[in-house]
C-alpha cells in the first residue's frame, strides 16, 4: 500500500473546494469532525452502490433537498452516460465492483483489490478508483484510444453544466490522467467532459499540465501539514454549495460583525477596509461622518445622524463596547480611509450605517438619493434602462400587470423550463392573480405565447399600461446553477427565448419593449435608494411597504411546515421537482405541490404591486423629488459623454481585454 495512502487523503473535489477557500480543508481535516464523520458513516452509501441500485430498481430516490436534487440530477446524468456507452460498446463496458463498505473494505484495499484493469480488454471502464500522491479520487469513465500505437485510457466525467467546462472539472481530470500515467506508464494525450447539454468538450492534457504541477507543490504542503495553518472564512464562489456554510462559516461571521452581510460590498472593498483596520460591519458605519465630509461635498443628513447614534448607544450598552474598541486598529493606522473611490466609500458608509439602525432598533431605515444622484445613475445607461429610477416610475393604473415567472433550470438534463407564468391583472375593480402551467416544452412557448399576445392586445387597447416585474435574487441563483448564458435572469429575456424561430410573437414582445412597458423595480429600487436590509431581494423590500406574505416560508426540503407554503424560488424548484418527475423518484404526484407553488408565486406578484404603491407614494412624500413622473432623458450625443464616462468606457475595454486572455488560459 502505497505510504501516501496512511495520511489524510485529498478528493478532486476537496481540491476544487480549497482553490476557492483555503478554510475548507481546515475544517474538513478537523480530527475531532473527522472522527464524528466515522462514527456516522454506517448510514451512508458510495456513490458507486447508489449507482448500481438505481440500476436495479429503475428510479432514483426522492431527493431531500434542493442540494440533492442536483446531485440526484448528476448522479442520472452519468447513468446516461454509462447507457449510450453500452449501447455503443456493450460488453466491453467494465463497470468496477463497488467497494464493499459493509464488511468494512477501506478505499486503500478497494483500489487494491481492483488493481489495474487498463490492459485494452476494456473499451470503456466505469468508476475507476485511484491514490496518487496523497489523493484519492473515483474517475467517472476512462475511455481507451491510441498514441503512437499504445493503449492509452483518457478520463471523461460527466458534469450537469450546460455551457463549458469549469477550472474545477479540468484539475479533476488532470489528477485522474496523473494517475493513469502512474499506473501505465502513459500519460493520456485528451482529457474530456460530458455537458448536460449532451455535447462534449475535450481539452489537450500538455495545454494544462503545467498549472496542475505548480498546484501540486501546494498540494504537498497540504497534505504533509494535514491542513493545520491558521485560516479563516471568506466568503468565495465555494459558498453556494459548501457543507460548511451554515453550521460553520456563516455563525461565525455573525459573531465576529463581518463585512461580508454588508449589502454591496465586493471582496476588494473588505481588502481595502482590512488594510486600514475596519474589519466590522459596525466599525465601518462608525466612521464619523466629519471625517468624511473632509473629502467628499456630499450633504449630510443630521436627522440620520441622529437615528445612527441612537442606534450605537443601543449596540453598546448591549455589548459593553466601545468604538474605542473596534477602532483600535483603525486608530493605530492614524484614521486613513481605505483606498475605495470616494462615492463608493460613501456609498458603503451609508449601507452599513442603516444595517447597524436596523439590527438595532429592528426599524428598517431607508435613504433615498437626491434627484440629481438619480439622473446621474440613469443617464449614461443604454435607452431602455433610463427610466429605472423613482423618478421615471410611472403612476399606478387600472390596467397595469404585475408579473414573475417561476423556472426550474435542471427540469431535464439538457434544458430547464418555466412551468408557470403568474401574473396580477384588475378586473371589475379587483385585482385577480392568474397562473399559466406549462409541464413540457410545447406546452411552456404555448403559454408564453398566450401570455404575450394577452399583454400586447391590452397595450393596444391601453398604451398608458405597464407591466412590473422584480428580477430577484433566487432568478439569478438559478441562472447561475444553469450556467448557460443566463436565460432566466430577465422577465424579457425569458419570453424571447421561446419566440426565437417565431416571428410574429417576437415581433410583438420587441413592440411592448421598445415601448418600455416593461419596468424591474429591482432596478428602479437600487437606483433610487438604500435601505438597511442585507439584501435587495423581494423578500426584503416587501418589508418596507408592509406586506405581509399569505404563507409562512418552507425550507429547500422535502419538509413541508404546518401551513405547506413555500420559501423561496430554489424551493419552488424543489416543489415541482417532485411533481413533475414523480415517477423518476416511484412518489405519488402529489396536487398539493402545484398548489403551493401558486400560492408562492401569487405573493411575489401581490409583493411587487405593493412595493410600487409604497415607491410612488415616497416619491410623493420627499420633498426634494418631484411627486410627479419625469420625463426619461433624452440620448445623448457621444461627443457630450462626460470624461468619467469616458474613463468608465476605457476600464471597461481593458477589463474585457483582461477577461479574454484569461480565457485563452485555464
Amino acid at each position: 500500500m502505497p505510504s501516501s495512502a496512511k495520511k489524510t487523503l485529498l478528493s478532486p473535489s476537496k481540491i476544487t473546494a480549497w482553490l476557492d477557500c483555503e478554510h475548507y480543508l481546515t475544517l474538513k481535516n478537523n480530527p475531532e469532525r473527522r472522527r464524528n464523520r466515522k462514527r456516522s458513516r454506517g448510514t451512508s452509501d458510495s456513490k458507486k452502490s447508489e449507482t448500481l441500485q438505481e440500476e436495479e430498481i429503475g428510479i432514483l430516490e426522492a431527493p431531500t433537498d434542493f442540494a440533492d436534487m442536483l446531485r440526484k440530477k448528476g448522479d442520472l446524468h452519468e447513468r446516461k452516460c454509462l447507457e449510450n456507452y453500452k449501447e455503443k460498446f456493450g460488453s466491453s463496458v467494465f463497470e468496477v465492483p463497488e467497494q464493499n463498505r459493509e464488511e468494512g473494505e477501506s478505499f486503500e484495499a478497494w483500489v487494491e483489490r481492483v488493481g489495474n484493469p487498463m490492459n485494452g480488454e476494456y473499451e470503456i471502464i466505469f468508476q475507476m478508483p485511484f491514490i496518487y500522491e496523497g489523493v484519492r479520487g473515483i474517475a467517472d469513465f476512462l475511455e481507451k484510444t491510441e498514441n503512437n500505437g499504445k493503449v492509452v485510457y483518457e478520463p471523461v466525467d460527466s458534469k450537469l453544466a450546460r455551457a463549458g467546462a469549469k477550472q474545477g472539472h479540468l484539475l479533476q481530470l488532470l489528477f485522474y490522467t496523473e494517475a493513469v500515467e502512474d499506473l501505465t506508464g502513459e500519460r493520456p494525450e485528451k482529457i474530456h467532459v460530458e455537458l448536460g447539454s449532451g455535447e462534449r468538450e475535450s481539452f489537450l492534457v500538455s495545454d494544462y499540465w503545467w498549472y496542475w504541477q505548480r498546484l501540486r507543490k501546494k498540494l504537498i504542503k497540504v497534505v504533509e501539514t494535514d491542513s493545520s495553518t491558521d485560516t479563516k472564512p471568506e466568503k468565495c464562489s465555494h459558498c453556494g454549495i459548501c457543507e460548511f456554510y451554515w453550521e460553520e462559516c456563516r455563525p461565525e461571521w455573525r459573531a465576529n460583525d463581518s463585512l461580508v452581510f454588508l449589502s454591496g460590498i465586493r471582496k476588494t472593498h473588505q481588502v481595502a477596509l482590512k488594510k486600514v483596520g475596519i474589519e466590522t460591519l459596525t466599525g465601518l458605519a462608525a466612521i464619523p461622518e466629519s471625517h468624511l465630509s473632509e473629502v467628499s461635498e456630499y450633504n449630510f443628513d443630521e436627522e440620520s445622524e441622529q437615528v445612527f447614534q441612537k442606534a450605537i448607544n443601543i449596540w453598546a450598552k448591549k455589548s459593553g463596547n466601545n468604538l474605542d474598541d473596534i477602532h483600535s486598529e483603525w486608530n493605530a493606522n492614524q484614521k486613513k480611509l481605505p483606498e475605495i473611490e470616494i462615492n463608493q466609500l460613501l456609498k458603503l458608509w451609508r449601507q452599513a450605517r442603516l444595517q447597524v439602525v436596523t439590527a438595532q432598533t429592528k426599524e428598517i431605515p431607508t435613504h433615498f438619493f437626491s434627484e440629481q444622484e438619480m439622473l446621474e445613475k440613469v443617464t449614461e445607461r443604454e435607452k431602455s434602462k433610463r427610466g429605472e429610477s423613482l423618478l421615471h416610475l410611472p403612476e399606478m393604473n387600472e390596467h397595469d400587470i404585475y408579473l414573475d415567472f417561476e423556472g426550474h433550470p435542471f427540469w431535464q438534463i439538457k434544458e430547464g423550463i418555466i412551468f408557470l407564468f403568474g401574473y396580477l391583472e384588475k378586473k371589475d375593480g379587483k385585482w385577480e392573480y392568474v397562473q399559466l402551467w406549462s409541464h413540457d416544452k410545447a406546452t411552456e412557448k404555448e403559454k408564453a405565447t398566450q401570455l404575450v399576445e394577452f399583454l400586447h392586445d391590452r397595450y393596444k387597447t391601453h398604451s398608458e399600461m405597464n407591466i412590473y416585474h422584480y428580477n430577484h435574487t433566487e432568478r439569478a441563483l438559478l441562472s447561475d446553477l444553469m450556467n448557460d448564458g443566463d436565460p432566466t435572469s430577465s422577465i424579457v429575456s425569458i419570453l424571447g427565448h421561446n419566440f426565437e424561430d417565431s416571428p410574429p410573437e417576437k415581433q410583438k414582445l420587441d413592440e411592448l419593449v421598445n415601448a418600455g412597458t416593461f419596468v424591474d423595480l429591482l432596478a428602479v429600487v437600487r437606483n433610487s435608494l438604500q435601505a438597511g436590509t442585507e439584501s435587495y431581494s423581494l423578500k426584503e423590500m416587501e418589508l418596507l411597504a408592509g406586506f405581509t406574505r399569505n404563507r409562512k416560508d418552507l425550507a429547500e426540503s422535502g419538509e413541508v411546515n404546518g401551513d405547506g407554503s413555500i420559501d423561496k424560488g430554489a424551493g419552488a424548484v424543489f416543489e415541482f421537482e417532485l411533481y413533475a418527475n414523480a415517477d423518476l423518484y416511484g412518489i405519488e404526484k402529489d396536487e398539493d405541490r402545484l398548489k403551493r407553488i401558486a400560492d408562492y408565486n401569487k405573493d411575489d406578484v401581490e409583493a411587487t404591486r405593493e412595493l410600487h404603491e409604497w415607491l410612488i407614494r415616497k416619491r410623493e412624500e420627499n420633498e426634494r423629488l418631484p411627486d410627479v413622473t419625469s420625463p426619461i432623458p433624452e440620448d445623448q450625443e457621444e461627443e457630450t459623454k462626460s470624461e468619467y464616462m469616458q474613463r468608465v468606457e476605457i476600464l471597461k475595454e481593458k477589463i474585457i481585454s483582461k477577461i479574454e486572455e484569461e480565457r485563452s488560459g485555464i
